[in-house]
């Protein structure tokens, strides 16, 4: 790291806020190991599964071709285009899922985008309504809707490169005019919660006042419906099972969605029923990020932190290796802490305040 980023990494760690915990959760160690982090890297997969990232890079393409997301043109004089990239995951129940993201960090404000907030639920709501659901006995189902943010036309003109590895033979140095919003950019969550939010007034659910990621629909016979959306993830819960399925389905027939049918998986975390009981884990993440780290068989603990253990700030030249591995436990473990291990929080702020220049000790 180059002195401008060390400032600027001290400067982040120094502030805190929202936007260090989101550098920290972009250091966090991905869920599935046999997944590439870069297009490049599905050369070296085995074959079938080379095939099947492949073929999820087809499948994008083809849903932005079908929603008319872009045209093919020539780059207007004094105009930049954008870059891009492929970002791979894996869902839950085993799907590749590949997405073309665009690197909207290099938009110009006032010239490629405007407004940029987008609201979504709080994982602090999504415990709560859990914890509603669980007390109540409430029924819970799930879907998400493919391709959310192609919904929305584009208010700018903007430009973006072709995407690797599948360029157009013979045309290659041609760009792409993008007329709806796509991954990335930075106007585009908000895009589309304009149109979610016009679909699920629609379909008689109103925006709550507290949580603007929760929506409510009270039927005439007096029961309630609640909906949970973050970005494209939705929990649909209520006491009557045939009103949460009237709702799906009104909101399948609006948008193109993969129906989850019961909700046992929610950013991440594993939901379980057990009788009256909700149980939430992150083990499968969990059992990641111990094998990451070599951490698979150490010596249980009952204290995050040793007692009475105060960091001591590391006065030395930051060791970028150190570093890096530093702000990825860091940041897995953050993961972990908001998501259901809140009996962690305290040891990893703590240490998270030494992100910019860690200590062996730290470390360990």
């Amino acid at each position: 790291m180059n002195t401008s980023g060390q400032v600027h990494l001290n400067r982040l760690v120094w502030e805190g806020g929202v936007a260090f915990i989101a550098f920290l959760l972009n250091k966090a160690v991905p869920l599935a190991a046999d997944q590439p982090v870069f297009y490049k890297d599905i050369a070296r997969l085995p074959s079938q599964l080379r095939e099947q990232w492949q073929k999820a890079c087809q499948e994008e393409l083809e849903a932005l071709h079908k929603c008319k997301v872009f045209e093919l043109a020539d780059l207007p004089p004094g105009r930049k285009a954008i870059k891009n990239r492929w970002v791979f995951t894996t869902k839950s129940d085993g799907r590749k899922k590949a997405r073309l993201v665009a690197k909207g960090f290099s938009q110009v404000e006032g010239i490629d985008f405007d407004q940029i907030f987008s609201p979504v639920v709080r994982y602090e709501s999504v415990h709560l309504l859990l914890v509603a659901a669980a007390l109540e006995q409430w029924h819970i189902e799930g879907l998400d809707v493919k391709s959310a943010f192609l919904y929305r036309h584009l208010d700018e003109e903007i430009y973006m490169e072709q995407p690797e590895g599948f360029k157009i033979h013979g045309q290659e140095w041609k760009i792409l005019c993008l007329c709806r919003a796509i991954y990335g950019l930075k106007q585009a969550a908000l895009a589309w919660w304009k149109e979610l939010l016009t679909s699920m007034r629609k379909i008689g659910f109103e925006c709550s006042q507290s949580n603007a990621g929760i929506f409510i629909h009270k039927a005439s016979n007096g029961d309630i419906i609640v909906a949970m959306i973050y970005v494209d993830d939705f929990g649909f819960m209520s006491n009557n099972a045939t009103l949460v399925k009237e709702k799906k389905k009104a909101f399948i027939g609006i948008w193109e969605c993969h129906d989850l049918s019961k909700l046992n998986k929610f950013l991440g975390i594993t939901i379980r029923r057990s009788g009256c009981k909700i149980i939430l884990d992150q083990k499968a993440y969990l059992t990641k990020v111990l094998d990451r780290f070599d951490m698979t068989n150490a010596i249980i603990v009952n204290m995050p932190l040793p007692h009475s253990y105060t960091p001591v700030a590391h006065t030395g030249n930051p060791d970028p290796t150190l570093q890096t591995q530093y702000q990825a436990i860091i940041g897995s473990l953050l993961y972990l802490m908001l998501g259901t291990r809140p009996d962690i929080a305290f040891a990893v702020i703590k240490l998270s305040q030494f992100s910019a220049n860690p200590s062996k000790e730290q470390f360990e």
